[in-house]
């Protein structure tokens, strides 16, 4: 499958599924991979911000 082919149908199921987009970010944000998306990316950096917040807050 190409990789065009795998945005088309991510698009596609993030369109029938909202919820997905922030399971697809928050994978991403685990995993480490960018994100085809600008949603994606500010959502991946939203996460790991909390994340990081949380730590530090639990920790302190």
């Amino acid at each position: 499958m190409s990789k065009e082919e795998r945005e088309r149908l991510q698009a596609k199921e993030q369109q029938k599924n909202p919820g997905g987009t922030l399971n697809n970010a928050l994978a991403r944000a685990f995993i480490g991979s960018p994100g085809g998306g600008c949603l994606i990316n500010i959502l991946s950096a939203i996460i790991i911000l909390v994340i990081i917040l949380f730590i530090r807050a639990c920790s302190g």
